[in-house]
């Protein structure tokens, strides 16, 4: 008697949530219950939610998030997904087998499908992915999430944790109070000047590091969709301010048991009052004292040379740093994937998304 049902407009929005923060860590956020409607709400992409269960168990989940490409195809992304039940990993092959068969059934015209597991590195699910027919990324290179990141642990307590950071980074966090650097928290009447802000200082950061950032009206639609906690995930923009300039701004995204480090932007003229280092230590107090165990730096590489100013930074706090499976995309129309592929390389046609 077949026990595995696949359910593909899953609808119980606790026990999805539940399910994510018991089985990932840090908390995959990006696959979480709010993230998927603020995806489909106001960023106005189309979302499923699948469900796999058995013996009426829920043993797999996975958010999809629908893509755009060229000539009027599309491909899903399934950022920081699937997630499997911990007691579920000896039948991962039957599961992905049956999920992909799934997916190629019910979703038609679709290019392919990318995942990102949310998985500690390892050798032999490395070729347990590779032998299920996935691949490297070959075209949107630029288009996915980070492939390591650093975590703090948060029920270490404060003397431990400055203990365990560079000493470089304890000096400069003094030397930023000492150079009277205040930490500043937005709350509703400084919401729209806050937005403003932190927008203004990703642009000079953008033109500083030669980097991508997104438009002001995602950092607006993020900050004002997430600000009220009205939904399972909570926002919060720091600024670091001094003599009534703002130098430095973070924003921190808090799920389940863990609070991230998203996005940060900074200026260029006060850069020697180490704002940058108060900001992330203010955040790290705040998100201990309010009970979640996981600081997510969200991103660090030692091989990228445009990410070396920022991971030595982050390392600098101290952690443990993880190393996810990365990346994966399954073809499911080759043609039209090797297409955008040639496009990419002759005409860097394909736009990232």
């Amino acid at each position: 008697m077949e026990t595995i049902k696949i359910t593909t407009n899953y609808q119980d929005k606790e026990k999805w949530d539940k399910f994510i923060v018991e089985n990932s860590n840090p908390a995959s956020f990006l696959q979480s219950w709010a993230w998927g409607e603020f995806n489909k709400d106001i960023l106005e992409n189309e979302i499923q939610r699948w469900a796999l269960t058995d013996k009426n168990f829920l043993k797999v989940i996975l958010m999809l998030i629908k893509k755009s490409l060229p000539g009027g195809r599309f491909y899903y992304y399934c950022p920081r997904g699937l997630i499997f039940k911990k007691d579920y990993t000896t039948k991962r092959i039957n599961a992905y087998v049956i999920l992909l068969r799934k997916i190629k059934q019910e979703i038609k015209n679709i290019i392919f499908i990318r995942l990102m597991p949310p998985y500690k590195f390892k050798e032999y699910m490395f070729g347990f992915i590779i032998r299920l027919g996935f691949i490297k990324p070959k075209i949107l290179t630029h288009s996915k999430e980070p492939g390591k990141t650093l975590i703090l642990d948060l029920t270490k307590d404060k003397e431990t944790l400055l203990k365990e950071m560079h000493h470089k980074t304890r000096y400069n966090i003094r030397l930023a109070e000492k150079k009277g650097v205040i930490i500043r928290e937005m709350n509703k009447k400084t919401l729209k000047t806050d937005i403003d802000i932190f927008y203004n200082l990703t642009q000079t950061t953008a033109k500083r590091d030669k980097i991508n950032v997104y438009d002001k009206s995602y950092y607006s639609k993020i900050i004002n969709y997430f600000f009220e906690n009205k939904q399972n995930i909570k926002l919060k923009l720091y600024t670091a301010e001094n003599e009534g300039k703002s130098l430095a701004a973070i924003m921190i995204i808090y799920f389940g048991n863990t609070a991230t480090y998203l996005h940060g932007a900074s200026d260029n003229t006060s850069r020697n009052l180490m704002p940058n280092y108060l900001l992330q230590w203010r955040a790290i107090q705040d998100a201990q004292q309010a009970g979640y165990k996981i600081y997510d730096f969200w991103g660090i590489s030692e091989h990228n040379k445009e990410w070396a100013g920022i991971t030595k930074f982050k390392k600098g706090f101290g952690g443990q740093i993880i190393t996810f499976m990365g990346s994966w995309d399954y073809v499911i129309n080759k043609p039209w994937y090797n297409l955008f592929r040639i496009l990419k390389i002759i005409k860097k046609l394909i736009p990232i998304k």
